[in-house]
């Protein structure tokens, strides 16, 4: 406890600090864990459509070169077979794409007064509002977002054309170097660059895609049934 907190050793003053995880919504002692530390803490949940979601996460492993040149179906396929006891000998493909049991911890362990859920469909259609809404859930001024350059965006997707060379490139002595020799536009430079980097995102095939509709179907339907509401935005990329 006293490592963790050393992690906002400078936070003093502030009205609410926080921690961000997808971790600890999948992970199945987290809720009860942070709430024996943190009883009155605040939880924010944000939801994707979960068949996207898989994909995004694969497309990120692609960036980060864990994934190689296997296809998304190979991929899906590769981790079916993986220890799932925990989420670093996994990738979790499919399993943190179900919602319902893991919201419902959260709310079972926290009440539904301290979990605030919500879409990934609202970041993207009216930011503002989702981030004044977050501050009045963590007891901040919403005002405070109100300067926000919301114009950007990052992680979008890369491929590694050499995943040898990106994974030495990546290594802590390289980088380290780089960032000590190289002028900031260079460093730039070779972070988007064509000739190191593919943009064009692999698509996701209809046989994954009927796959993981298949498995997330009644999945969301429990979700809807738990909170009360339709969430058609979880579904929204299925044909």
């Amino acid at each position: 406890m006293e490592e963790y907190q050393q992690l906002y050793r400078r936070a003093r003053g502030f009205a609410a600090i926080g921690d961000l995880s997808p971790i600890y919504l999948w992970e199945e002692n987290a809720a009860k864990r942070i709430y024996k530390v943190s009883p009155t803490a605040k939880i924010i949940i944000m939801l994707r459509d979960p068949v996207v979601r898989a994909h995004s996460y694969y497309l990120m492993h692609l960036r980060i070169g864990g994934e190689s040149a296997l296809s998304f179906k190979e991929a899906l396929r590769r981790d079916s077979t993986r220890n799932k006891s925990s989420w670093f000998t996994s990738w979790q493909y499919v399993e943190a794409g179900l919602y319902s049991a893991q919201v419902r911890r959260y709310l079972d362990v926290f009440g539904r007064d301290q979990v605030l859920i919500r879409l990934f469909d609202d970041l993207a259609k009216d930011p503002e509002r989702l981030f004044a809404g977050i501050a009045r859930h963590i007891g901040v001024d919403p005002t405070l977002f109100g300067g926000a350059d919301l114009s950007e965006a990052y992680n979008t997707f890369k491929a590694p054309r050499f995943a040898l060379a990106y994974r030495i490139a990546r290594s802590a002595p390289v980088k380290k170097l780089r960032q000590k020799v190289m002028p900031r536009s260079a460093q730039k430079w070779l972070k988007s660059s064509p000739f190191l980097y593919r943009t064009k995102k692999p698509p996701l095939d209809d046989e994954s895609r009927q796959l993981l509709q298949k498995t997330y179907d009644p999945d969301i339907s429990c979700l809807e049934e738990m909170l009360g509401r339709k969430l058609p935005e979880l579904r929204k990329s299925w044909v």
